[in-house]
Parts: C-alpha cells; sequence; structure tokens
C-alpha cells in the first residue's frame, strides 16, 4: 500500500503542500527555514481534527538516533516558540517521528523514548518519495490503521472441511455429548479401564473411517 495514501484516506493533509500550513494556523519557518528544507523531511501530515501530527522522515540519510535527537529539538523549538498558540497546544503532545528506512533494519529502541515526540520506525519502499510503498505488517504499526474486516472472514474451504467432521447421525452426535456417554469400568491389576461399549465403538469407527 502507499503510505500517502493512508494518510490520506484517514483524513490527514500534509502541511507542505499548497496553502494547508496556512488554514491550520501553523507557520513553517518555526519548524524548518524555508530556503533549506531538510532532504529527510518527506512530509508533515496533520490530522482532520487538528490534534495530531506526524513528521514523515527519511531514515536512510543519517542514523537514527542522531536523526530523532535532530528532529527532537527542533519540535521543542518549535513548541516554544507558539507557546500561547491555541492550535499547536492541542497536538502539542501528539507529534510523531514516523521514520522510514529501505536498507537493514535499524536500532529500534528510540520507539520507546517519548522524550518530547513518539517515534515509530517502518520499512518502506522509497523509489517514489511521494509514493512511498510499505507492507500490510508495517502498516499495523500505523495508529490509524484500520485493519480490513475481510481479514477476519473465516477459510470457507476450513469451514466446509469442519463441518465434514461433525457426525450427522442423531445417535452419535448423542453419543459424543460427555453426560451422555455411559463407560464400561473394569478393574485390571487394580487399574480401571474405561472403554465403549462395543456397538458404541463400531459407531465411532463408521464415522471415523467416512472422514
Amino acid at each position: 500500500m502507499i503510505l500517502q495514501n493512508e494518510f490520506k484516506n484517514n483524513g490527514y493533509e500534509d502541511i507542505l503542500v499548497g496553502d494547508v500550513a496556512n488554514q491550520c494556523e501553523i507557520n513553517l519557518s518555526d519548524v524548518f527555514e524555508q530556503s533549506q528544507k531538510p532532504k529527510e523531511l518527506l512530509g508533515i501530515f496533520i490530522s482532520k481534527e487538528r490534534d495530531e501530527l506526524f513528521l514523515l522522515l527519511d531514515g536512510n540519510h543519517q542514523e537514527i538516533n542522531s536523526l530523532c535527537d535532530y528532529w527532537d529539538d527542533r519540535i521543542r523549538v518549535f513548541i516554544i516558540i507558539n507557546g500561547k498558540s491555541k492550535v499547536i497546544s492541542k497536538l502539542k503532545y501528539n507529534i510523531v517521528q514516523l521514520i522510514i528506512y529501505s536498507g537493514n533494519t535499524p536500532d529500534k529502541s528510540r520507539e520507546g523514548n517519548l522524550q518530547m515526540s513518539r517515534k515509530i520506525i517502518i520499512k518502506g519502499h522509497m523509489i517514489d518519495e511521494n509514493q512511498i510503498e510499505i507492507n500490510d505488517d508495517e502498516a499495523i504499526e500505523l495508529p490509524f490503521h484500520m485493519i480490513s474486516a475481510d481479514e477476519f472472514v473465516p477459510d470457507k474451504g476450513q469451514v466446509n472441511r469442519l463441518r465434514q467432521l461433525i457426525p450427522e447421525e442423531k445417535n452419535l452426535l448423542e453419543l459424543m455429548e460427555k453426560k451422555r456417554i455411559k463407560t464400561i469400568k473394569k478393574e485390571r491389576n487394580g487399574v480401571f479401564d474405561k472403554t465403549f461399549k462395543v456397538q458404541e465403538y463400531e459407531m465411532i469407527k463408521e464415522w471415523l473411517e467416512k472422514c
């Protein structure tokens, strides 16, 4: 799936595009110098309710810990500068660094560090930075990702197979109910041997052979 589409489908907008930042009353110059947009910054997505902000970052540009520290510092400055802003006060505790890597799995221990921002590190294919491809098992890391109900639909083949394993004969069904099973107890050398009656055994054997 395409990561940017996941944001869009869940009501997020990229404030780096068009006039979205102004509409959200966010001054991008408080985040980075307009003439020198950081290469690793791929997008800044804000939720429809304006209470959550995702910084989409390319984790291939530098070591993960250095990247996280750098953007935590920028986020800190951004929050301080906009300390009296109602817009920023609404989302300042919900700022996320979403870091995408393409190569070997980096150290993900920083995901446990919530200082200034939450960190989520996932793998993605970035042949086109505007169309980042991620697998389903990575998408579930996104807080807003909804798992399709189709994934919980029972396998029809398995269901039919299970139905075939359930005996149809009324007598056998009754036999399988524990409260109706009467066992014969035989003592052999001080040990009780519990068995079915011959007729019951033959009934079960016949059903198993059909399966």
